[in-house]
């Protein structure tokens, strides 16, 4: 078994991990009549074309917030700063390009004789400027597409050097509490298995394998996947919960393996990989194709929620089953569907405020018995316009929770739970991700904000995957959109108590979202998950990119000391049944 250490724990250094540099413990004093300008700033009005990219797709070995412009558009971009004081100050540009590639930076209406962006990474000074103590426009002009730039300064310090910003990436509040070395994933889960009462996970490679880490970083068993299998499911999240069956204060692994030509469904002891029961895995026999295979914990019986929905589509067949704790069946349910009719996860929920769950898949909603409530089917026959992800939330303010979905390219629907219709919808390109809430001030009532996903043309250097955010309000209105154009990627959102006062922060990509809509970059790699990973009453954002999965707290957190972890249901619904979805 192959041992993978826990990287850079408390604070370390994410150089060797061709992130970005040391965050220091203490966030150094300001340096004196300098402005750093972060790549980043550009976004707010990022042109078509250009694309963000980290220090891993630069092959760089460290790049500003690691997060840097690739300039694929002649569009100029431009930034507004604020001169401390006035006097001469020298410009710095770190940038990397080919010999074909090249940018020039305005300040007000002075260009640089310098080109910027013509060879490897360098940290290359620009000129003098004489600027008074008032805002100052900075501008990208003259581009040669393909150019890289991470960070420009402006500063009194005629020597400055590039180590001299280092300390100063991200935001001040921003503090890295754990970062993991991991095997590629798309899919981390998390629970404590050996009962110390910290935070465990396992992390799911695309081909269904399984490593469980211990709240160190030490890798305390694996399961390797058959190999035959792995370009079949290469493309899906694999499932797997972490969960306290057995009331023993350690929760058990449950996910799927592939023994004696068989799939079964198995929980596993959480310390040592053990079987400790299995039942076959709710699928037809060999061969057949793995597209969305979830597990999730719902709510069935009376006493806490202690059952297991997996849902699992071959491809026209999709089944939802219903297990209690021992693996016992308690009942399934079946469509014959093309694939991802019925979307990519399993939601068992309270809707009816019973005190059991209902089971949300797709466009189609089973009872705690799994017998159906609603299908939706006649609005989403199409596979392609499926539910790629759900929130819910009581949006017209009737007292009761609405469902609120992101359903491809049919748009945004909020629908009433009880029946399924719709209350309201809209468009917004791809709908892929979406958070719910009251985050924008001004605007009454809870907002919903997606994430409209559009895609690169074939045969060009397009990414195939961006994404714009969409707000809209209670109504359904459109109230603005943000950045000025999508931005690659796919990205998620995560919300919670990142100051531990109670007050909700929304996270997406890297980037925290402020209360008129726009984004201010806050991390390195994109936001995974959001929950009280260190038992401390605030909540972190966690990371994941790259075989790399990192923990972040606010320095300014006020921290309760309570675990939020330690109540049942926060646990199930706001750490365990986690999706990318």
């Amino acid at each position: 078994m192959k041992k993978r250490a826990v990287l850079a724990v408390l604070l370390g250094c994410f150089g060797t991990l061709n992130v970005c540099a040391q965050l220091p413990a203490v966030r150094p004093a300001p340096l004196p009549a300098t402005v750093i300008i972060p790549a980043s700033d550009f976004i707010q009005e990022i042109p078509k074309g250009v694309i963000i990219a980290d220090a891993d797709a630069l092959h760089a070995p460290w790049i500003f917030n690691n997060t840097a412009l690739v300039l694929k558009s002649k569009t100029n971009m431009q930034v507004r700063v604020q001169v401390p004081e006035a006097g001469t100050y020298t410009l710095y540009v770190r940038s990397q390009g080919e010999k074909n590639t090249s940018f020039k930076v305005a300040i007000n209406d002075k260009v640089t004789a310098a080109s910027f962006g013509r060879g490897p990474l360098s940290w290359q000074a620009g000129g003098t400027f004489e600027l008074p103590a008032c805002p100052a426009y900075v501008k990208l002009t003259r581009i040669e597409m393909g150019a890289a730039v991470d960070v420009l300064v402006l500063s009194k310090n005629a020597g400055l050097q590039e180590e001299d910003v280092r300390p100063y990436q991200l935001p001040e509040d921003v503090q890295l509490l754990k970062q993991y070395a991991i095997p590629q994933s798309n899919a981390v889960k998390f629970g404590d298995v050996d009962g110390d009462g910290k935070t465990d996970f396992m992390v799911l490679e695309p081909n269904f394998s399984a490593h469980v880490f211990n709240n160190a970083g030490k890798e305390l068993w694996a399961y390797q996947a058959p190999t035959e299998y792995v370009k079949e499911r290469s493309e899906f999240e694999a499932p797997g919960v972490l969960w306290d069956f057995d009331h023993n204060g350690r929760a058990e692994v449950v996910h799927w393996r592939f023994i004696e030509g068989q799939e079964w469904l198995v929980v596993a002891d959480g310390r040592t990989g053990k079987i400790l029961r299995k039942t076959p895995w709710p699928t037809q026999p060999l061969p057949h194709v793995y597209n969305n295979f979830r597990l999730a914990i719902a709510h069935l019986h009376p006493g806490p929620a202690n059952d297991l929905v997996a849902y699992t589509d071959m491809g026209g067949t999709q089944t939802v089953t219903a297990y209690a704790a021992d693996l016992k069946q308690l009942w399934q349910h079946t469509e014959h569907r093309k694939k991802d009719n019925l979307g990519h996860y399993v939601y068992p929920i309270d809707l009816n405020s019973d005190n059991f769950d209902e089971v949300l898949v797709g466009s189609l909603l089973l009872d705690t018995k799994g017998q159906e409530i609603w299908n939706r089917f006649d609005l989403l026959p199409d596979n392609h316009d499926h539910a790629d992800s759900y929130k819910f939330i009581d949006m017209n303010g009737d007292g009761k929770l609405d469902i609120a979905t992101a359903n491809s390219e049919t748009g945004v629907f909020v629908v009433d739970a009880a029946t399924g219709k719709t209350i309201w919808q809209n468009t917004a390109e791809h709908s892929q991700q979406l958070a719910v809430g009251n985050f924008l001030k001004g605007v009454s009532g809870p907002q919903l904000v997606i994430g409209g996903r559009t895609y690169g043309t074939r045969g060009t250097d397009e990414p195939g995957l961006s994404s714009q955010l969409y707000w809209f309000d209670n109504g359904g209105s459109l109230v603005k959109k943000w950045p000025g154009n999508p931005i690659n990627g796919n990205p998620d959102f995560v919300r919670g108590n990142w100051r531990g006062d109670g007050s909700t922060w929304l996270f997406w990509h890297k980037f925290h979202l402020n209360d008129v809509g726009t984004g201010e970059l806050y991390f390195p790699d994109t936001v995974f998950h959001m929950f009280d990973f260190t038992g401390q009453g605030a909540e972190e954002v966690i990371t994941l990119s790259q075989g790399r999965l990192s923990i972040f707290g606010s320095r300014s957190a006020t921290h309760s000391g309570k675990d939020s972890k330690k109540d049942v249901e926060y646990l199930r619904n706001s750490v365990v049944n986690h999706t990318h979805y």
